[in-house]
């Protein structure tokens, strides 16, 4: 099958350079505040093959080209970007299409007796000839890969209602649409955005605002965003919305009969399609950027909905930047650990080791740059220009911060393994990263405290929740400092809490790893549940349940900055399908795989989680869990006992609490 090729990377880097174009605040443009890589203007692709009878083949391309066919004594025929049918000679033949485009990226379609496909390599023209990136939903000559595939349809706004001589349109929940304002009377017009009904009214701090836009027509059109709330000044004004989505089908599903957990997993479900785009988003209303920490997390979410690799894949591609490596991803150090740890579980999950192949080169470039700003003591510290975040909240950042090391640690392993993938030696890397680990427990572990301190550099041994669950999931810890850790730290409410759900994600993991389900319930209730109760339709970048009203609203010193549909808030989705239905990869590719159900407190439950070619159902009564499995090499455990389970054949076991 035909489809549009171009060389690897050059897809997602221009898609990326659009996207992060696009962010407005308060009427403004907010450009990109890390550093971006361009595609490459000119490559050249090549294919090499045989034709008993040789034929034709058409050429679509995005930019100028020219075509050579290589094979012929004394001759090499070429063909210039208006030739609408290329013959090909019989025999062995080399095909050379070299692409000009500064203005998008270069990539081709050809169809006929060759078709372009993944058999074919590309260049810079430096000889250094790579497999070509492609992508199995462009394969129409006429879908140009320089649009993005999105689907459109139409949505009807639920209420609408004159209010401070407008007009205020309510669309019932939040939503991503392209708008077009009609039947307005004047030359000008001037339109608010909102995710709630305050920030659509307020007159300062709306943070998706059009000022004193000109009308053509009668009409102004306003680029695709996120609202739920439209005001726009004229009372006459007619909106039509288009919703504009990826059609990623739901492959999971979870019901167990109580009413918030229940609106929890839908309801982050839906944040999440509305986050799932060209990438992993952070926020659709605000930053509508891609930054790898939440990237992370919205793998191990998309395992558990979607399971798609494609999006997966251009995510990874995007932040792995270009050479030569210069910045940490989005400036964050910690966000660069967590990349190549993506990378690697990407593999773990797919099995796709070709496309470990493709990244390598740019794992290689990233673990380089990290280790050449590593201190001689074998720690990593800030440098000029890093940003050592771990999460929004107070913490002894001074010198070698724990939760740096930690994630350098893991990276280092993980490093090693893509290493030995692709068949390189990682042996030092592995040992490096063992090495590392021991340091860091020797260094921040306090037995009197049963407690890591964040800094020991500072002398001030702090202690917070955020440094000991990393050192929790992450480090080789022993069980007797892990039952300490879970007593002095996670159920110590002396240790200030986590608000944001981006942290939440890593304090409920180790709630779970301790096998301590009635937490996880305890948070999806009190706070989770607290969204649906302040009347959200799609879950907040961050809660507090303790503020009122419109404080809910605020953050970062605004009153309505605050993403009300954050990608980082559909943890939920994974936490209840990995533990609760205990649906977990324990080969690579799911070719082995464990149903270990964490029984818990809540009611009956059911549900699926999508596995490599079919999924895995698990229901659970008050006395018995079935399990139904289209795909081979699970095994079920229940109340300590093991069972085989075998491909379409479900299997019931009775069990008592």
């Amino acid at each position: 099958m035909a489809k549009w090729i171009w060389k690897f990377g050059d897809f997602e880097r221009y898609h990326g350079l659009k996207l992060h174009e696009r962010r407005t605040e308060f009427g403004d443009w907010m450009p990109v505040i890390w550093k971006l890589y361009a595609p490459e203007p000119v490559v050249q692709f090549y294919k090499r093959v045989t034709t008993e009878n040789g034929g034709i083949f058409r050429l679509r391309t995005t930019g100028t080209s020219v075509v050579q066919i290589f094979g012929l004594p004394n001759d090499v025929p070429t063909y210039g970007e208006n030739t609408a049918e290329i013959p090909l000679p019989a025999g062995t033949m080399e095909v050379r299409i070299r692409v000009m485009n500064y203005h998008s990226f270069p990539s081709i379609y050809v169809d006929g007796v060759i078709e372009s496909d993944e058999s074919w390599v590309v260049d810079d023209t430096t000889i250094d000839r790579n497999p070509v990136g492609c992508w199995d939903a462009l394969n129409d000559i006429e879908q140009s890969p320089e649009e993005f595939p999105f689907v459109y349809e139409p949505l009807q706004w639920v209420s609408k209602e004159p209010v401070k001589g407008g007009i205020l349109y309510d669309f019932g929940k939040e939503t991503f649409c392209k708008l077009s304002i009609s039947n307005l009377s004047g030359d000008k017009v001037h339109v608010r955005l909102g995710e709630s009904k305050p920030e659509a009214l307020a007159e300062k701090w709306c943070t998706i605002e059009y000022f004193d836009k000109k009308v053509v027509d009668g009409t102004y059109k306003i680029p695709t965003s996120a609202f739920r709330y439209i005001w726009i000044d004229d009372p006459n004004a007619c909106v039509q919305a288009d919703y504009e989505y990826l059609p990623l089908p739901y492959k999971a599903s979870f019901q167990c009969g109580e009413e918030v957990v229940d609106w929890v997993w839908k309801t982050a479900a839906y944040t999440f399609h509305l986050n799932t785009r060209e990438f992993f988003l952070d926020g659709i209303k605000r930053d509508r950027w891609v930054w790898s920490g939440d990237a992370y997390q919205s793998q191990f979410v998309n395992h558990y909905l979607f399971f798609d690799q494609e999006v997966e894949k251009r995510t990874l591609i995007l932040l792995g930047g270009g050479l030569p490596f210069k910045q940490h991803m989005n400036t964050i150090m910690d966000y660069t650990f967590y990349w190549v740890m993506g990378v690697y579980d990407y593999y773990l999950t797919f099995g796709d080791l070709d496309f470990i192949r493709q990244i390598y080169p740019q794992v290689c470039a990233v673990m380089k740059y990290c280790l050449s700003r590593r201190d001689p003591d074998g720690f990593m510290r800030g440098k000029p220009g890093d940003w050592i975040f771990i999460d929004w909240a107070e913490m002894d950042k001074t010198g070698a911060l724990l939760g740096e090391q930690v994630l350098f640690a893991r990276a280092l392993q993980y490093y090693g393994e893509i290493c030995k993938l692709v068949g390189v030696d990682g042996t030092q890397y592995a040992e490096d990263a063992v090495k590392l680990q021991k340091q860091i427990i020797e260094q921040y572990y306090m037995p009197e405290k049963g407690a890591f301190m964040d800094s020991y550099e500072s002398g001030a041994k702090n202690i917070t929740r955020h440094n000991n669950i990393l050192a929790y999931l992450f480090l080789p810890c022993s069980q007797e400092q892990k039952d300490a850790i879970y007593k002095n730290v996670l159920c110590n409410d002396a240790v200030p809490p986590i608000t944001t759900p981006y942290f939440k994600f890593y304090e409920n993991l180790a709630y779970c790893e301790a096998g301590d389900m009635k937490s996880l319930e305890k948070c999806i209730r009190e706070y989770y549940g607290a969204m649906k109760a302040h009347g959200a339709t799609s879950l907040y970048e961050q809660f507090d349940p303790t503020q009122e009203g419109d404080e809910h609203l605020a953050m970062y010193g605004k009153p309505y900055l605050k993403s009300l549909c954050h990608a980082w808030s559909a943890s939920p989705i994974y936490l209840l399908g990995r533990y609760r239905m205990g649906v977990e990869n324990t080969g690579v590719a799911y070719n082995t795989f464990r149903v270990k159900p964490m029984l818990g407190d809540l009611p009956p439950f059911t549900g699926t989680v999508p596995v490599p070619g079919g999924e895995v159902r698990v229901s659970v009564s008050e006395t018995e869990v079935e399990v139904l499995a289209t795909v081979p090499g699970g095994t079920l455990e229940v109340a300590g006992a093991t069972y085989p389970l075998e491909a379409g054949v479900s299997k019931k076991v009775s069990y008592r609490i």
